[in-house]
């Protein structure tokens, strides 16, 4: 009989759940943490923008702030909503 050598046999075969399953979880937080800090960016612009249009108008009430902090808000879901569809 003759022995093979250590390196010629052959190797089972790897499961593919174990090797993917660890990188999907490092892909879908990256995911998740972009969208926030993409989100937070989209409310953060329309509210310093209602900011400084009160400013210019010089407003006593936040009207614009308020006004285009909602829409951005709003214009935020949308975005995540989107993505994720």
């Amino acid at each position: 009989m003759r022995e093979h050598a250590p390196w010629a046999m052959k190797q089972p075969p790897m499961n593919q759940d174990k090797i993917q399953k660890p990188k999907k979880k490092l892909d879908d937080f990256i995911r998740y943490s972009s969208l926030g800090f993409e989100m937070i960016t989209i409310m953060g612009l329309g509210t310093f923008a209602g900011y400084k249009i009160d400013h210019w108008l010089g407003l006593s009430f936040p009207a614009f702030t308020l006004g285009l902090m909602i829409l951005s808000v709003a214009g935020a879901i949308y975005h995540a909503i989107r993505k994720f569809l």
